[in-house]
């Protein structure tokens, strides 16, 4: 059987998940898709940035055996983003 997160093969019988860790992952996921709290925004990128944020994809895709939407990892690299900058704006 194969973990419904991660992918990886597991021996267990009746487990969908191979650890506990998958288990909060996925149950986080499925908590931040259920939740509406956004809003559609229109905006142009660079070809160097979509390439970026493209490859960001891929190797969180491969990673998770999940489908990952292109606006889910503009939203996490605007995430961790916007904490750097205040952090950096509160320094000084």
């Amino acid at each position: 059987m194969r973990c419904k997160y991660c992918g990886k093969n597991i021996t267990v019988k009746n487990a969908i998940f191979c650890s506990t860790k998958c288990n909060t992952y996925y149950s986080t996921e499925l908590e931040r898709k259920n939740v509406s709290n956004y809003s559609r925004v229109t905006i142009t990128l660079d070809k160097e940035m979509t390439k970026n944020l493209r490859e960001i994809q891929s190797k969180l895709i491969k990673n998770t055996n999940e489908g990952i939407s292109f606006s889910q990892v503009v939203n996490l690299v605007l995430e961790e983003g916007v904490k750097v900058k205040k952090t950096i704006l509160n320094d000084t």
